[in-house]
């Protein structure tokens, strides 16, 4: 069987400064959620500061699993609306 891999693009405004809001709401550290989410501290920061102009989906579902805080809903929501669901 072959499969073929679909890529979707949302744009989510300032989704990065709300991870660092609820990071620094639950206290965690940038060296602890970056551990957790098994990244470097920099991309963390590149991701907060929205230096980074992509951000694959399962990197957002490890933040929001060391965060705490499910912004993998706020995916969902934006394509169903782009897609009028």
């Amino acid at each position: 069987m072959n499969w073929m891999q679909v890529t979707l693009q949302v744009n989510l405004p300032d989704l990065g400064s709300r991870i660092r809001k609820a990071r620094e709401a639950k206290k965690l550290t940038p060296t602890w959620v970056a551990a957790q989410a098994g990244m470097s501290v920099a991309n963390l920061y590149r991701i907060e500061s929205e230096d980074a102009k992509s951000l694959p989906r399962e990197t957002l579902r490890k933040l929001s699993e060391a965060i705490g805080t499910d912004f993998d809903a706020e995916v969902k929501n934006a394509l169903m609306a782009e897609l009028n669901l």
